[in-house]
């Protein structure tokens, strides 16, 4: 979701609180806040997620339920912000009308309402802005696994505050903060877009899947991790984290491990810049089981 907003007041943005996308299995004797602080990162959100999936109390051990993505990321961030914003003004009508705002907004996300929560929180940031006399314009996405890409189109420069770190983004210049890390340098842009290569899109295999596959040297395999080419970008490292650890470079969008020990992976591709330097990743998680062995069985002639 992208806005188009005016402030200058801090951007905060809520990489630690933004949630896997899919769905969840309820443990046994897990309660509400429970549930709601192992996926959504705060016992309090135990009503939201209840809204969310349209339950009316408690599910019992072992309910799948299902968990909001991106959307709720784009509007804690979003309400996270015009919270700061309305600890930093003065006292005032506008102060006054953005806390209304604010208010509703809360109402709105526990009632798990993503796209009016932020409406009405960047609502409230834009009152305050405008009262203080101060304009720009900016975009603000997030991303399913995490990042938030800020980008200053025009007017004073934006506060992006990550990890304990701020960064000014000044006009014609993008932000990308990864979900756990303070925020980097922003990125200079031309007419045409960025200055830089962007997050690879993931193409195989699939997010969460289960390959069956046949013993290989190594282990179980082939197994091809594809994504699609990158504009601009002078090769990939893809980056593989489980039983076994590998860290592969390539000039094409395809690698084909010939074989891994079995079990759960995540595995992160970033495109090489033109100066050396690795662009934003994309990550997604496999799982690598034994498949079927077939046996073939053959009468002997009789003697």
């Amino acid at each position: 979701m992208i806005s188009t907003l005016a402030t200058t007041l801090a951007l905060l943005v809520a990489t630690a609180t933004t949630p896997p996308t899919g769905e969840t299995v309820v443990r046994p004797g897990e309660s509400l806040a429970q549930l709601a602080a192992r996926t959504l990162g705060s016992e309090g959100a135990g009503p939201e997620l209840l809204a969310f999936n349209h339950l009316d109390g408690t599910p019992a051990a072992g309910t799948k339920v299902l968990l909001p993505g991106p959307e709720r990321a784009r509007a804690v961030a979003a309400i996270g912000s015009a919270r700061s914003a309305v600890v930093q003004a003065p006292a005032g009508s506008a102060r006054t009308e953005a806390e209304a705002r604010l208010a509703e907004a809360e109402s709105l996300l526990a009632h798990a309402r993503y796209g009016e929560a932020a409406s009405q929180a960047d609502g409230a940031w834009k009152l305050l802005a405008e009262a203080r006399g101060e304009r720009s314009r900016f975009e603000v996405a997030v991303e399913p696994d995490g990042r938030t890409r800020v980008a200053v189109r025009e007017g004073a420069p934006v506060r992006v505050e990550a990890q304990g770190r701020t960064r000014a983004v000044r006009a014609g210049e993008t932000l990308t903060v990864i979900r756990g890390e303070p925020p980097g340098a922003p990125i200079l842009e031309a007419a045409g877009g960025p200055i830089g290569v962007e997050a690879p899109i993931l193409l195989s295999p699939e997010p969460g899947l289960k390959l069956a596959l046949e013993p290989a040297p190594g282990g179980l395999g082939p197994v091809r991790f594809a994504w699609k080419a990158v504009p601009d970008a002078a090769g990939y490292v893809l980056e593989l984290a489980g039983p076994r650890t590998h860290t592969l470079r390539t000039t094409q969008p395809v690698v084909t491990v010939p074989g891994l020990p079995a079990g759960k992976y995540r595995w992160t591709v970033r495109a090489v810049q033109s100066d050396g330097t690795l662009g934003p990743p994309s990550s997604r998680a496999v799982q690598l089981v034994p498949g079927r062995i077939k046996l073939e069985v053959k009468e002997a002639p009789w003697q």
